[in-house]
């Protein structure tokens, strides 16, 4: 008798992809039995029972706890959002009470809550695992909070939950996986794929690596000299610096491109404090050009919040932040051909490819391409880029100890 994935889910610490697509068959069967196969069962008792009377309180007033509150609105009751050091001002967190732990404890034994903890760094989401196991008060993290509310898709692409196309797409996922050109490559996708479908990151902990090493030092392949860089998603220069480091500051040009107007204020501050080289020689070309990227030219509206989240959207809010922004294809945007190219463009990369085609097909570049703002990225953008050219190797890394950061990389 074959095992369940309960039985087999003892993280693989030597390496073996081959033993991790058991896993993930197991896994991917058990989702189809039930999406709840990997939440705790008396969550799963207490949610079946109340319904939206559900009460739920939030561990941290974190990032996850304020997506949590976007996206699970009207569908339980979020009665409090613990934190020991704001609960004495009687602050609130989005709306939501801020209690303190003790608070929490008093609520649980006067009736059935759930906790879910919006924590990710260990510290602060080992303190409230081991304040609920002791207390016997059931704790989800943030991506079983969405599964068992079946949330999805969310509001935001960018927290969806993957289990639903990564079980119907199983069969095309381990078909990707023999088109990669690594066991390294092989082992982190199912890594990745796994941490998604049973809503637990640790799988991700056992292939990340740092996130210093993302795009230029990935095992893969290295920056030459003499490289012209199209630093697509540029935001505050994170990867144009990393870029620089990698080629010793010698490179042709650099095209750096970034739509929000908060960010290209800090882009245009580096690019004039810029002093090339510590050698003598020709200074490499820094460019930023001030749009953002897709399959046609055009305009949309734009989020601009500064920082790593700012994003087109399919329409215009009422915020003060959201102004419309050109959209530009990258083949009629450059003065040059791009010997590589880098996306990180909160899901508009697929498009962006499109409309970079040209580019691919006569130039050739290195890329290196975030694949983890949609479920179907893994998928979709290596099929499209080996539909345009098929001698590309491809490669897969994780660069953080979240679930952001997962990048395809075609070389």
């Amino acid at each position: 008798m074959s095992k369940g994935y309960s039985e087999m889910m003892g993280l693989e610490v030597a390496g073996n992809y081959q033993h991790l697509i058991t896993i993930f068959q197991q896994a991917v069967s058990s989702y189809q039995v039930s999406p709840w196969f990997c939440i705790p069962p008396e969550a799963c008792r207490i949610y079946q029972s109340e319904g939206g009377l559900t009460q739920v309180v939030l561990l941290g007033t974190t990032q996850f706890s304020q997506l949590f509150i976007n996206e699970a609105a009207g569908r339980i009751k979020i009665v409090g959002v613990v934190d020991d050091f704001k609960a004495k001002d009687g602050a609130a967190f989005h709306g939501i009470p801020i209690i303190s732990s003790e608070a929490m404890l008093r609520l649980a034994r006067e009736q059935r809550i759930i906790s879910i903890n919006g924590c990710r760094y260990d510290y602060s989401r080992r303190y409230f695992k081991n304040l609920t196991l002791q207390h016997v008060i059931p704790m989800l993290n943030f991506e079983q909070a969405l599964r068992l509310l079946s949330i999805s898709p969310c509001t935001d692409h960018r927290i969806d939950d993957w289990g639903g196309y990564i079980a119907s797409h199983a069969a095309e996922l381990i078909a990707l996986s023999h088109r990669l050109d690594d066991d390294y490559s092989r082992f982190t996708l199912f890594s990745v794929l796994l941490s998604h479908l049973t809503c637990n990151p640790e799988w991700i902990l056992n292939a990340a690596k740092p996130y210093l090493t993302l795009y230029f030092r990935s095992g893969l392949w290295l920056p030459s000299q003499g490289e012209r860089f199209a630093d697509c998603g540029a935001s505050i220069a994170e990867s144009t610096k990393a870029f620089i480091d990698a080629t010793d500051g010698v490179f042709k040009k650099i095209w750096m491109i970034e739509p929000d107007e908060v960010n290209q204020r800090t882009i245009a501050s580096f690019i004039t404090d810029y002093s090339g080289p510590p050698v003598t020689g020709e200074k490499g070309v820094i460019e930023l050009l001030g749009v953002a990227l897709g399959s046609e030219d055009g305009e949309m509206p734009f989020l601009h919040e500064g920082g790593h989240g700012g994003h087109l959207l399919a329409a215009p809010t009422d915020q003060a932040i959201c102004r419309n922004v050109a959209v530009r294809r990258l083949d009629g945007l450059l003065d040059d051909s791009p010997t590589l190219i880098k996306m990180d463009i909160e899901g508009a990369e697929l498009e962006t490819l499109k409309g970079a085609q040209e580019h691919i097909l006569h130039g050739r570049p290195k890329m290196a391409i975030s694949a983890y703002h949609r479920a179907s990225d893994l998928l979709d953008i290596s099929k499209y880029v080996e539909g345009l050219r098929g001698d590309y190797k491809i490669g897969i890394r994780h660069h953080t100890e979240e679930r952001w950061d997962t990048c395809l990389y075609f070389y």
